[in-house]
């Protein structure tokens, strides 16, 4: 028997859910939606499964492989958009190897709870994962033991002898709970979180590698990475100080991470013009007696969709710095992968929410750069409504004749930070037209 495989893309109220990884990926007591169902689909004779992926096919591709720790064999094909249950069945039109039209499955439940739909709201989300805590059996986990009533701790999590836990709750592999920290009822604790000494977590669901700091007080909540939704009044909030919530691992910003001759490159460039940053640096501390660094929060292209839940991160600036070398401790991002030399500047989460239509989002149809289109039509450092038509034109021509044309426009404004008119820069008057 065969079966294909929708993964959803995206859902209205489960934003939050997709923001560090597919809603195919979601973990649910140490494993995934995903992995669930192709456990339960093996169970059931399967021997075949086509999965079809909207949303970062490659990360769905890298977590199931070729489908041999199931027993299955897997293939994965990446699609423009979720296809509905009918449009699959008419575009895979056929029989399988047994004589049979293949099943279709959409995963918006659990298998072992297929009658309550996931992603309806965060309450609701909530409420199936607490169901499924209180319904999965701790030996059906190779680590967990129930050490009380409603108590699932797994073997390999680190539980400081002073902290306090009330089931029902489920902590998993390579947890650290720290010296006075309260686990109340109704808790999930994902793979590698920490939860430093005297936090309180209840009612609430923690992510895989999230750090909650010591004193914070998470509850009624979704707590993953550096966000937080509140699940009972569907509020988010994206936590910037990494001392309450953070992730405890570097991910990267969604699309292509820069190569490694941009990476190089862009090192170069750093290393070469560090004596100028450092003078700069010296002047506004010393002189003018204030911060070196200025920062600001912001999304970086392209996860497929942006939305208020879309996962953010702080990039610097020199205060005093004129022009475009202002841009240069973003050289750093640009040696980590996470950004490139030529590419859509990064914008606000404010400003990214207001990109509507498909035009808009274009923007995040390239990678995040140091230098843009735009900055070889206007000044480069104050967006423009012209800005997006310009970042529009640079996803729609992107090529490595376009990124040397831009390259050669503002490596000199970046090393010599003159005036526009200098250097011949052209004005808003006179916009070139991208055809």
């Amino acid at each position: 028997m065969d079966v294909f495989i929708i993964c959803p893309d995206y859902r209205k109220c489960a934003g939050f859910a997709r923001r560090i990884r597919p809603l195919a990926l979601w973990p649910v007591l140490g494993r995934t939606l995903l992995d669930l169902w192709l456990e339960h689909l093996a169970a059931a004779g399967v021997k075949h499964a086509t999965i079809l992926a909207a949303d970062r096919p490659q990360e769905i591709r890298h977590a199931v492989d070729q489908g041999g720790r199931w027993g299955l064999s897997i293939t994965v094909l990446s699609v423009k958009r979720e296809p509905s249950i009918e449009e699959t069945r008419l575009r895979f039109t056929g029989k399988d190897s047994l004589g049979t039209a293949p099943n279709i499955i959409t995963l918006d439940t659990l298998p072992s709870m297929p009658h309550k739909p996931l992603w309806e709201s965060s309450a609701a989300l909530f409420e199936t994962m607490l169901g499924n805590l209180r319904g999965t059996p701790p030996e059906s986990h190779l680590t967990m033991r129930e050490i009380a009533l409603e108590v699932h701790v797994s073997t390999r999590a680190r539980i400081a002898a002073t902290a306090k836990i009330e089931g029902p709750v489920w902590i998993g592999p390579q947890v650290i709970v720290g010296d006075n920290a309260q686990i109340l009822a109704g808790t999930v604790i994902e793979e590698a979180a920490y939860i430093d000494h005297n936090a309180i977590i209840s009612e609430s669901w923690v992510g895989p590698n999230t750090y909650v700091g010591a004193l914070t007080n998470v509850h009624n909540s979704f707590a993953w990475g550096g966000g937080i939704e509140n699940w009972s009044k569907g509020s988010f909030l994206e936590v910037t100080d990494d001392f309450l919530l953070a992730n405890l691992t570097h991910q990267p910003f969604g699309g292509v991470r820069s190569g490694w001759l941009t990476r190089i490159a862009g090192l170069l460039l750093m290393l070469l013009t560090s004596p100028l940053a450092l003078l700069y640096a010296l002047w506004t501390r010393i002189v003018k007696w204030q911060s070196a660094l200025e920062s600001r929060q912001v999304v970086l292209p392209p996860p497929n969709k942006q939305d208020r839940f879309s996962p953010s991160t702080r990039l610097y600036s020199l205060t005093s710095a004129p022009g475009l070398f202002s841009r240069w401790p973003e050289l750093w991002s640009v040696w980590r992968g996470d950004m490139h030399l030529v590419g859509n500047r990064p914008l606000s989460q404010a400003r990214a929410s207001l990109l509507t239509n498909e035009f808009e989002r274009m923007w995040f149809d390239a990678p995040a750069g140091v230098f843009s289109y735009a900055d070889i039509m206007n000044d480069g450092m104050h967006s423009t409504d012209n800005d997006t038509a310009h970042s529009a034109c640079y996803a729609i021509h992107r090529s490595l004749r376009l990124n040397i044309r831009i390259l050669m426009h503002c490596l000199p404004r970046f090393l010599l930070p003159l005036s526009r008119k200098d250097h011949g820069i052209p004005t808003n008057s006179s916009t070139q037209t991208c055809t």
